[in-house]
């Protein structure tokens, strides 16, 4: 059994709140609970932010697409753009003393997406990237 839901916007960060509140729905149609719905919907805030920042360089007239695909094993939750890729050079994490010692501010969404998601891959397909975030069900959590 999947089941599919999309929802697409313009990206502008004023959509944010819409894409945090469908993921928590989303969430708890997955079994999930409140707790872990509203730290997968930061995970999500974080990558849809990200994509409006440095994929479309803020701007609004471009698209987002969230698709979250429930299978009896996990939650996946695909944010698509057709902006520009995330290259490997930009997928690191960085070194928590280090960053701590240098008082730097902001870099630390791919930290906070990989500890709340089960995982935390990008890629392409024809043209669309991805930021694909995992997150598994218990066996409570499976219909």
């Amino acid at each position: 059994m999947k089941q599919f839901f999309n929802v697409e916007f313009a990206a502008d960060t004023t959509f944010l709140k819409l894409a945090t509140d469908v993921t928590i729905s989303m969430c708890r149609l997955a079994g999930f609970n409140d707790s872990t719905a509203k730290d997968i919907s930061l995970a999500v805030d974080e990558a849809v932010t990200n994509t409006i920042k440095h994929a479309y360089h803020f701007d609004r007239t471009r698209r987002v697409t969230l698709q979250f695909t429930i299978t009896e094993t996990e939650l996946t939750i695909d944010v698509r753009h057709n902006g520009k890729p995330i290259s490997d050079t930009e997928i690191h994490l960085p070194d928590m003393e280090e960053y701590m010692k240098q008082y730097r501010k902001g870099g630390l969404g791919i930290v906070l997406m990989t500890r709340i998601m089960d995982s935390v891959d990008y890629g392409s397909i024809a043209g669309i990237h991805y930021c694909r975030l995992v997150k598994k069900r218990s066996q409570q959590h499976a219909h």
